[in-house]
């Protein structure tokens, strides 16, 4: 780190410190009457970690066994539903409201977040994707990050560069990826997820045709034996033991890219297979990548759900739309201190409205 950088990061923590000592970013103080809810994806070993191409998605068990542990000393702790039953009364006493929410409905949230909940006697909401009740492959975000850090591979001289065509139509692909104001980047490695989020500007078709393309230069590798999603059976244990599952639509497409009759499926057809599959009403809904508009959310509205969340940073005040909720997005890296140690305060300034660059709602 530079010598300013670690001015900033010794900055940001005495500024931290100083706020929770305080009291300043107390949430019972900041966040009373207004509800909360925070969103995790993976949860992985560090070792697994280590091997998936986007690191930022996931935590581990002992990170999230922190971040709980945290939550219910300062919140009531529940699912989106619950959370969303109490916060209509209006009147809530004690702790501020928090909802626990997971994306995806990967394996990794029954196998390593589970135990995690149920120590903290917590119940939370889990987000899946229908399409993954019958299709077990990985949702198009893991596939394209993956051929990412394959294509990376192939022009890295430490890892052994190809030369040839291959290299040379590698260097070619990741060339389309250009930087907001719409100059080429370096021809080189990209950084994988900063890429990804370039691409979900790109039509579907467009991000179809380059998957195409990578997959001729770099074929799906071996998939870890911790991948997947969870099973139908896994996903209805889940609910006899009080958490929700909602909706993250069937397939995960960027919903406001998708034609009428795709949105329609995508969001009243995803609420009909689960609530076929499981036996079960799914009353929540998650936005993928957080996308929507007006016509996604009349859609969402027409089609039963009850609440429905972005990706937008902030907490809810009470008369917040109620199909436009912002969430707390959970990464590890946010709350550590300039040591990399998980900081509390680091944490509660974060989610107080008060730090700087990031919202209230």
């Amino acid at each position: 780190m530079s010598t300013t950088g670690s001015v900033k990061a010794l900055v940001r923590d005495v500024c931290a410190h100083a706020l929770c000592q305080t009291g300043a970013t107390d949430p019972g103080l900041r966040l009373h009457h207004r509800l909360s809810i925070i969103t995790f994806h993976r949860v992985l070993t560090a070792s697994q970690r280590q091997d998936y191409p986007l690191p930022g998605l996931a935590v581990t068990p002992e990170e999230l066994d922190w971040h709980l542990g945290y939550f219910t000393r300062h919140f009531r702790c529940v699912s989106l539903a619950r959370a969303r039953a109490l916060w209509a009364e209006r009147h809530v006493k004690g702790a501020p409201l928090l909802a626990v929410t997971f994306d995806d409905g990967q394996l990794d949230n029954y196998l390593n977040a589970l135990p995690v909940l149920e120590r903290h006697g917590v119940t939370a909401t889990f987000f899946v994707p229908s399409q993954v009740l019958e299709d077990q492959r990985p949702l198009w975000y893991d596939q394209l990050a993956t051929a990412l850090r394959q294509l990376c591979t192939c022009i890295d001289p430490a890892a052994g560069q190809k030369g040839g065509a291959i290299g040379s139509e590698a260097l070619h692909l990741l060339g389309e990826l250009q930087t907001e104001q719409g100059t080429p980047r370096t021809p080189g490695p990209v950084d994988i997820a900063s890429a990804l989020e370039f691409t979900k500007a790109w039509t579907s078709s467009r991000r179809e045709d380059w998957m195409r393309r990578a997959r001729t230069l770099v074929p799906d590798p071996a998939r870890a034996s911790w991948d997947g999603f969870m099973s139908v059976d896994q996903l209805k244990t889940l609910a006899t033991r009080g958490h929700e599952i909602g909706s993250h639509s069937h397939s995960h497409p960027i919903l406001p890219q998708c034609p009428d009759d795709m949105l329609l499926d995508e969001v009243a057809g995803s609420k009909q297979r689960l609530e076929s599959a499981l036996g079960l009403t799914i009353e929540s809904f998650c936005y993928p990548n957080g996308s929507t508009d007006g016509r996604t959310i009349d859609l969402v509205r027409r089609s039963g759900y009850q609440a429905a969340v972005t990706t937008e940073w902030g907490s809810n005040a009470v008369g917040a739309d109620p199909l436009r909720l912002r969430r707390f997005d959970m990464n590890a890296r946010n709350a550590q201190d300039r040591k990399g140690r998980l900081s509390q305060a680091r944490l509660a300034w974060r989610m107080s409205g008060l730090h700087p660059g990031l919202g209230r709602g």
